[in-house]
C-alpha cells in the first residue's frame, strides 16, 4: 500500500512539474511572438520611411532643389537597402549609372579638404556626368515621386 502512495506522489509531482514546464514554454512562445510583432512593425515603419525618403528626394530633383548626383547616390542607396536594387538598376538605369559614375567624388569633410583646383576638376566632372544622364534621371525622378515597390 505504501508503494502505491509513493508511486502516486511521484506521478503527481511529475504531473505538476510537466504543467509548470508547459506554462513556461507557452509564456516564452508568447514573448517571442510579441517581440516578432514589434520587430515586424519596426521593419514596416523603417521601410515606409525609406520609401518616403525616395519620394522626397525624387521631388527634390523635379523641383530642382538638389543636384542630380546627390539624388542619384541617395536614391540608389535607399533602393538597394529596400532590396529593390536589381530591379531598380534595370528600371532606373540612368539613375544608377550616374550614381556609379560619380560615387568616387569626395563628399563631406573629404570634399572640404580638397584643394580648390581638385574641387573644380571634380565639379566639372560631376556636371558633365549630370548633363549626360539628365533626361534619364529627371524622368526617373518623375516616376519615383509616386514610388511604391509593393504595388
Amino acid at each position: 500500500m505504501i508503494w502505491v502512495i509513493v508511486g502516486a506522489g511521484i506521478v503527481l509531482g511529475l504531473g505538476v512539474y510537466a504543467v509548470y514546464l508547459l506554462l513556461a514554454v507557452r509564456t516564452q512562445q508568447q514573448r517571442q511572438q510579441e517581440k516578432l510583432a514589434e520587430f515586424e512593425a519596426l521593419m514596416t515603419d523603417e521601410r515606409a520611411k525609406r520609401i518616403s525618403s525616395i519620394r522626397i528626394l525624387a521631388q527634390g530633383v523635379v523641383d530642382d532643389q538638389l543636384t542630380l548626383t546627390e539624388a542619384a547616390i541617395r536614391i540608389t542607396a535607399l533602393m538597394d537597402v529596400l532590396g529593390y536594387g536589381s530591379q531598380g538598376r534595370q528600371q532606373f538605369a540612368g539613375l544608377y549609372q550616374l550614381a556609379d559614375e560619380t560615387l568616387h567624388i569626395p563628399r563631406l569633410q573629404a570634399w572640404k579638404d580638397l584643394a580648390a583646383k581638385d574641387r573644380r576638376r571634380y565639379e566639372a566632372e560631376r556636371l558633365q556626368s549630370e548633363e549626360k544622364y539628365r533626361d534619364f534621371v529627371v524622368a526617373s525622378a518623375r516616376e519615383l515621386v509616386q514610388f511604391n515597390p509593393d504595388g
